[in-house]
């Protein structure tokens, strides 16, 4: 009678390394076959996951990707109605509001104030207004942002935000 620990008819066979824990048998057939596919899943994985960080890791944007993307922010951003233009940090709003409607790093997005910077109503309450481009790398496309919001006398938050998005660069104002 063998010890156990080489019988070649056993798949597992106790660690030779004094703990209590049961390895793959490498004397045994379907042992080896264990080890090797275990070997080439963690390579396969490992190949996955540097294949979609490096396909992640490029910027590029497609025209589609980006006018969904603004569409879904904007619509969600106006339905909100937490932050306006007057808001500090507008910009990185919208462009990270943009960037996950996408499900995307910021990378590569640019949102850039086309207007005066807006004035904001914090303290007396009415309107702020400002124009916003946003455009992307990997596309030529840009987008226009007008966004319009209407704010109460010392209100957290605004009554309306509503923002129109069109085609191509805004017009310097």
């Amino acid at each position: 009678m063998t010890n156990g620990s080489d019988d070649p008819d056993r798949i597992f066979v106790r660690s030779r390394w004094g703990d209590r824990r049961y390895v793959y048998n490498p004397y045994n057939p379907i042992g080896r076959a264990l080890i090797a596919g275990t070997v080439l899943v963690a390579v396969v994985a490992l190949f996955l996951l540097h294949r979609s960080s490096v396909r992640g890791a490029s910027g590029d944007w497609s025209e589609k990707e980006l006018r969904k993307a603004v569409t879904a922010a904007t619509a969600e951003l106006a339905s909100d109605a937490e932050f306006g233009p007057g808001s500090v940090g507008y910009e990185e709003i919208l462009q990270s509001g943009i960037a996950e409607a996408a499900h995307r790093a910021e990378r590569g997005l640019t949102v850039a104030l086309a207007s005066a910077p807006p004035t904001s109503a914090l303290v007396e309450g009415g309107p702020e207004r400002a124009d916003y481009t946003v455009s992307a790398d990997g596309t030529d496309t840009q987008l226009c942002l007008d966004v319009h919001a209407l704010k109460r006398r010392m209100a957290m938050g605004y009554d309306s935000v509503t923002i129109s998005v069109g085609e191509g660069a805004c017009p310097a104002s």
